[in-house]
């Protein structure tokens, strides 16, 4: 048996977050669900279990992205869900996809329907995807919901591909730069070092920091290398706690340019993940918690938590949504007018729209100005050690050694 940290909401549409032991992370989200819960985040409590997990959540997304886009298209087409997703299962090239169709597709043979049989493939397909498609059946509109589901999965994937590809250049940069730094202090320094001293000279101060910092780096590498392991594992564990993750996100969020840029990009995923699910006849309460699910920043769904209670009473979402201070006020603004003109729907995706757009050009601004930056700031560490190197042969020539 296994611990897993969940998070998950109720009948009410509040949002629950705990542990449960289980098997495995598929056991655990068929536990909640006989509980009468919509599991939207379950994930192993260990920092390990986390870190694979992480990996492993990417890969699964990807993988239903292209069971959704497959099965929405035959669908669309009038393709029978049988039918459709013994093509699907047919057709999948790796196995991981075929599966998970091939197991769809037995639970759907089995007289089950097809939410009931999603739920039970392992936990592969989050609480939000399940809802639609519980409400799309009591509808009879499965294959536009799918549409729908296609397009907010295709959405997220591209969100998180522009924020790799707006990070991926300046990481490399840095650990080239960060190389460099390390050839010359572990290779290049060493072999100076050696040559004043067999020439009885006294370096510049410049020369004599680096020297020095070249020596504690090799004589102390066995001490610094476990330590800087130990804290990376230890601030991995503080942001894995729910009190850590929240104060990083707070951090987060107060931090110049970063801060509106993550608020921005949370503003998106909330408001799309909502507009979807109201578009597929999910009550707002249940709509609520489900979207607070898919935000990054705990700082803010901590935030958004008392809005639900609030919508239950019957206040409404944009009031409750303003006080809350969690997302722009343009955010308010427009779910105020969605709820006045009774298109509550149609209004979240549009402003999910202009998050989107705001969110790709804060991140292309953001790397057309960090990327130079850490191209300076490598370039002002890397040109002061040659210099420094380069100051004291110009001293060793004046010497006539």
């Amino acid at each position: 048996m296994h611990t897993y940290r969940y998070r998950a909401v109720a009948a009410d549409g509040s949002a629950l977050v705990g542990s449960v032991a289980a098997a495995d992370r598929g056991a655990a989200a068929r536990e909640l669900r006989q509980k009468g819960l919509v599991p939207t985040f379950v994930s192993g409590a260990g920092a390990g279990a986390r870190g694979w997990g992480a990996l492993h959540l990417a890969g699964r997304r990807a993988r239903t992205l292209r069971f959704t886009e497959d099965l929405s298209t035959l669908l669309s087409a009038g393709v029978p869900l049988e039918k459709a997703l013994a093509t699907c299962s047919a057709g999948r090239q790796s196995a991981p996809e075929a599966a998970v169709a091939g197991q769809v597709l037995a639970g759907l043979r089995e007289g089950k329907t097809l939410a009931t049989a999603l739920s039970g493939s392992g936990g592969r397909f989050s609480g939000m995807y399940i809802a639609m498609v519980r409400a799309a059946e009591a509808a009879g509109s499965l294959p536009p919901v799918m549409e729908q589901l296609a397009a907010f999965e295709r959405s997220r994937e591209q969100l998180k591909a522009e924020i790799l590809t707006a990070l991926a250049y300046p990481a490399l940069v840095l650990v080239a730069g960060l190389g460099s730094v390390g050839v010359i202090l572990g290779y290049v320094v060493p072999r100076f070092s050696e040559s004043f001293a067999a020439a009885g000279f006294a370096p510049p101060l410049p020369m004599r920091l680096l020297l020095a910092a070249s020596t504690g780096l090799r004589d102390w590498w066995g001490v610094i290398l476990p330590a800087g392991v130990a804290l990376a594992a230890a601030l991995a564990l503080w942001a894995g706690s729910a009190a850590g993750r929240r104060r990083l996100d707070g951090a987060v969020l107060r931090m110049p340019w970063i801060g509106p840029a993550a608020r921005e990009a949370d503003t998106a995923r909330f408001a799309r993940a909502l507009a979807t699910l109201l578009g597929a006849s999910v009550p707002l309460l249940e709509a609520l918690g489900i979207a607070r699910g898919v935000l990054a920043n705990r700082h803010i769904d901590g935030a958004l938590a008392p809005v639900a209670q609030e919508v239950r009473q019957g206040k409404g979402l944009a009031r409750p949504v303003a006080r809350s201070g969690a997302l722009p006020a343009l955010a308010a603004t427009m779910l105020a007018i969605g709820e006045e003109t009774g298109q509550l729907g149609l209004m979240a995706e549009r402003l999910a729209a202009i998050y989107e757009r705001k969110t790709a050009t804060t991140l292309k601004r953001f790397a057309a100005v960090f990327e130079p930056l850490v191209i300076l700031l490598l370039g002002v560490i890397v040109g002061a050690m040659i210099l420094s190197i380069m100051a004291a042969l110009t001293s060793l020539q004046g010497m006539g050694l």
